[in-house]
């Protein structure tokens, strides 16, 4: 198989293999591919998202060769991405040689799943030691962690690196892996070194824009994300993850219109398009066009009738969300319930369902769920969540309860204050008690350095308390004078 199958993807001898697979498909002509033809399309599907198509490849590979390791391991692999470890064990011990190194990554895979960590640890660590410890099984091993999202595991295999003393700035591989990395586990300006060290030395390389862009993106500074994937679509202004990317630089400045008109223009050709779905119904929704949002989620459901019980979890929970701002919670109901049918702890939903009910005026049904989704929620998101159950009140513009709820943080979380300090502040704004909002403005300024946050100023949230307050500030110093 080819290590570097993204590339591959666009070489023109598999678009040509790609293209006389997909004609014996549709015309249903038997033609021959080798193991690894078949293999790698398997893989190309899988890397557009269509998991069928990527099944029925493999197992027409395994039809043509059925002892085939490259198959097998693609096969097994699949059925433990599904939750059938039983079925991937079968299928894995199938493959005639169970030394091969694909193969020794497939059980270290599969005891991964099982949370059988020392023992993928102990077969990582001989496969090490054969290969002399190489940058390329050091960055294999510490890849396959990052795709298990074990960030304890991989940080400990990048230091593994970092101790044999590989250089970062003579592999790209080792880049790319770095930059996967710090975007993973939340630290863009890392990646942003490593994207800018990579583009020196190749400059056209789209991937390494897009990158840089989500960097910026991450570090909430659009306009550097804007200038870096403008250089992506001047190479390629036809570029799917360019245009998707440059459609989030106008979502985070609120251009609402522009981001909307490029997630449609995606649409119909969007490998992934439950996502581009989304960002459409997000735009929808944030432009208050809650029709337009719930319309759309009832076309994503038609479109896209391979979802898993998960995602169409999601798209019952937006349509819940739709009929709350249309001002029907009794239809919203039906849908969040359909929602928590198919994933009972899916505290998203949960949430709605709180919030619909304080819709309807059942306060005390809202804050036992409210209540579910603290207990089921880990320790380190606590504060998230209070803060989340303080927008369901803030709105429905019951500021009494909004404030109650953001003093759980204040109190029980001093370190994460910040957010619910302007909510507080807001919600003393919408009861009109402009002295209380005015004294909670003060100790934000205090105690962030003199300054108000660009990302609040900009909140829709709060922007109109800020302008009008301003505009009252400006007319007394008027009076004054």
């Amino acid at each position: 198989m080819n290590n570097d199958l993204s590339s591959y993807f666009e070489d023109p001898e598999f678009k040509d293999i790609l293209a006389k697979y997909e004609g014996m498909v549709e015309n249903h002509t038997p033609t021959y591919f080798d193991a690894e033809e078949l293999t790698d399309i398997a893989e190309y599907y899988a890397s557009q998202g269509d998991e069928r198509k990527a099944e029925d490849a493999i197992d027409f590979a395994l039809r043509l060769h059925p002892t085939n390791t490259d198959a097998l391991v693609f096969k097994s692999r699949s059925l433990c991405i599904r939750g059938q470890l039983d079925e991937a064990y079968r299928v894995m011990n199938l493959i005639e040689d169970p030394s091969d190194r694909e193969v020794q990554f497939l059980k270290a895979d599969l005891l991964i799943e099982e949370r059988r960590m020392e023992e993928a640890e102990a077969i990582y660590d001989e496969l090490a030691k054969s290969e002399d410890e190489s940058l390329e099984v050091l960055l294999d091993i510490f890849m396959t962690y990052m795709d298990a999202n074990q960030m304890e595991y991989a940080s400990k295999w990048l230091e593994r690196i970092h101790t044999k003393g590989y250089n970062v700035h003579n592999s790209q591989k080792y880049r790319d892996a770095l930059c996967d990395f710090c975007m993973t586990f939340g630290q863009p300006e890392k990646a942003t070194e490593a994207f800018h060290l990579s583009l020196d030395e190749q400059p056209y390389s789209i991937p390494h824009w897009n990158g840089l862009a989500k960097c910026h993106l991450a570090q909430n500074d659009i306009e550097k994300a804007h200038e870096a994937i403008d250089f992506s679509l001047a190479i390629d202004e036809n570029n799917l993850e360019a245009l998707e990317v440059k459609g989030f630089c106008h979502l985070q400045n609120q251009n609402y219109e522009e981001a909307l008109a490029i997630f449609l223009r995606l649409l119909p050709d969007a490998k992934a398009p439950s996502r581009i779905y989304a960002l459409i119904v997000k735009c929808y929704l944030d432009m208050e066009m809650a029709t337009e949002a719930k319309d759309t989620c009832l076309e994503w459901l038609k479109k896209c009738p391979q979802m898993t019980g998960f995602e169409k979890s999601e798209v019952f929970s937006y349509i819940a969300l739709c009929y709350f701002n249309l001002q029907q919670p009794e239809e919203g109901m039906r849908y969040i319930d359909a929602a928590l049918d198919l994933e009972p702890y899916f505290r998203g939903a949960i949430l709605q369902k709180g919030m619909l009910y304080l819709q309807l005026q059942e306060n005390k049904k809202a804050e036992n769920l409210f209540q579910k989704v603290l207990d089921i929620s880990p320790d380190y998101e606590q504060s998230e969540i209070l803060y989340n159950i303080a927008n369901c009140y803030f709105f429905l513009n019951m500021y009494p309860e909004t404030i109650e709820w953001c003093k759980k943080i204040t109190a029980g979380y001093p370190d994460e204050q910040m957010e619910a300090l302007y909510l507080i502040a807001c919600s003393h704004y919408g009861m009109f008690d402009i002295e209380s909002c005015l004294k909670q403005l003060t100790e934000i300024w205090n105690i962030s350095n003199h300054q108000f946050e660009d990302d609040y100023l900009n909140d829709k949230r709060f922007k109109h308390m800020f302008t009008n307050i301003a505009i009252m500030s400006k007319n007394n110093r008027q009076k004054e004078q």
